[in-house]
């Protein structure tokens, strides 16, 4: 512990240790009953510890694999996992957390290596051969010596004592691991410190996603995120000009999660016949996200993922509040500084050959000074803010976002938080259809299509709706983005 603890706590707390062991049954993830014995002054499985047990029950059988739990406590998550056939290794501060935990998985016919080291001084060589890593963080605020506070051990399990954070803790030491596919890492902490732990592992090439989510009753939050490497085999390339960079990787081969960036383009393109005029300095890039003979995602669902991934990536990167980013559907991207204007767009194309489908992403940020508004259309830009930073966190966020899409239960919260961004950018800009009748948008369906208040059909075709407060596309040549 970093805090400034006297003699007298340590004192204090040897005194406890004297204290009997506590009989404890616990109900893990799979609803299997587990008797173990808490050590005094060791953290017992609680709502938190539930949350990553469930989470972990999800992933199924181990077959072997190694799962390494930061912090292991009474040993609780690791006899879950290793009933379900995971080598399991851990490490904890705390001696007698470390002795239960060996306790607990030997009364059981488990062998295990459990060490008592902090994190940051395990060896990468004892981390690297795991394939999950795990932590249930000490997320309440670090004490100091004018606090009330328990002695150093029991702190150490409730208290984060790691400047930043134990979650980004974590995150240095993963960065620092040597490559592994697949390997992932889950941690609960804080609710209030998971918008800092998603900035970083941004910036350091990790995707970051809400695992799961426990609110207590006096309002405060735990969340469960889950990071991995994004596209860790995938390649970006940089040139220094090209007519589309959407067109260029719809033709060269490439594999999914591939980038190429453009330093100028000369024949950016948007929805049907719009184009998109950029100047050097912009960023113009485009993204493989689907090739193969698998299933294609709904088109409006792609649409979706790859703007809520470029507002994420202003909100990380930019620094810029949530609500100042407007989403207007499905593809457009507008903020709100002196006055509202559009600062970007997306433009998905897709091309079928033979039983082979490739899906592209484009899109297209002003990040240089130009006009007030272009062809109608009030114009916003991102100064300040470098491509080649935005190219790489856009490649994180649009992994994130996309494997959202692959499972039943990411579907539906991309489109939970899309239809919630729609909603707000039609309470600004006011929606109506084409004669002029205001419409009230209520959610998305599983394609895309914008569902609206009174109307059983829900909404696909762009030219149905029209924008009150905002230029109509047979007025601009800019409505739409291109790559």
């Amino acid at each position: 512990m970093d805090a400034p603890f006297a003699a007298a706590d340590a004192e204090a707390e040897r005194l406890r240790l004297e204290r009997t062991s506590a009989a404890h049954r616990w109900t893990d993830g799979k609803g299997r009953p587990w008797d173990l014995v808490i050590p005094p002054t060791v953290y017992p499985p609680r709502e938190d510890t539930d949350l990553l047990a469930d989470a972990l029950a999800a992933l199924g059988a181990g077959g072997g694999r190694t799962v390494f739990e930061v912090g292991v406590g009474s040993g609780a998550l690791l006899l879950q996992m290793a009933a379900d056939g995971w080598n399991v290794t851990g490490c904890d501060v705390h001696p007698y957390a470390v002795a239960a935990s060996r306790h607990a998985l030997a009364h059981h016919g488990h062998t295990s290596k459990v060490l008592e080291a902090d994190i940051r001084d395990v060896d990468t060589s004892f981390l690297g051969p795991a394939d999950l890593i795990i932590w249930n963080t000490p997320y309440l605020p670090p004490v100091s010596a004018q606090d009330a506070h328990l002695g150093p051990l029991e702190e150490a399990a409730l208290s984060d004592p790691v400047p930043g954070g134990s979650a980004l803790a974590l995150l240095a030491v993963l960065a620092d691991l040597p490559a592994r596919p697949q390997r992932r890492a889950m941690v609960v902490l804080g609710a209030e410190a998971y918008s800092e732990l998603r900035s970083e592992a941004t910036k350091r090439g990790w995707s970051c996603t809400v695992e799961g989510r426990r609110v207590f009753e006096d309002g405060e939050g735990l969340i469960l995120a889950g990071l991995e490497r994004a596209w860790p085999t995938a390649t970006h390339a940089v040139v220094a000009s090209t007519g589309s960079t959407n067109a260029d990787l719809m033709e060269n081969e490439g594999a999914v999660g591939d980038s190429l960036r453009a330093v100028h383009q000369t024949k950016g393109r948007g929805r049907r016949t719009a184009s998109w005029a950029s100047n050097e300095g912009d960023l113009t890039a485009s993204w493989i996200v689907h090739d193969g003979q698998g299933p294609i995602p709904a088109h409006g669902l792609v649409q979706a993922a790859c703007a809520l991934a470029a507002r994420d990536v202003l909100v990380d990167l930019a620094r810029m509040d949530v609500d100042d980013v407007l989403l207007k559907w499905p593809n457009d991207l507008l903020i709100e500084q002196h006055v509202l204007g559009k600062v970007g767009g997306w433009l998905v194309e897709s091309r079928q050959q033979g039983r082979n489908n490739r899906v592209v992403a484009g899109l297209g940020l002003n990040l240089t000074p130009g006009p007030s508004s272009v062809a109608g259309t009030p114009r916003g830009s991102l100064e300040g803010v470098d491509a080649s930073d935005l190219h790489s966190a856009l490649t994180v966020r649009l992994c994130t976002r996309l494997n959202a899409l692959r499972t039943k239960r990411g579907r539906a919260s991309i489109v939970a938080e899309a239809s919630d961004a729609y909603r707000n950018s039609a309470s600004v800009l006011g929606l109506t259809d084409i004669e002029g009748n205001d419409l009230v948008p209520t959610g998305m369906d599983m394609q895309g299509g914008l569902s609206v208040e009174g109307r059983e059909e829900t909404i696909h075709d762009l030219d149905a709706v029209m924008w009150r407060a905002w230029p109509s596309p047979q007025s601009s040549n800019s409505a739409s983005r291109s790559a």
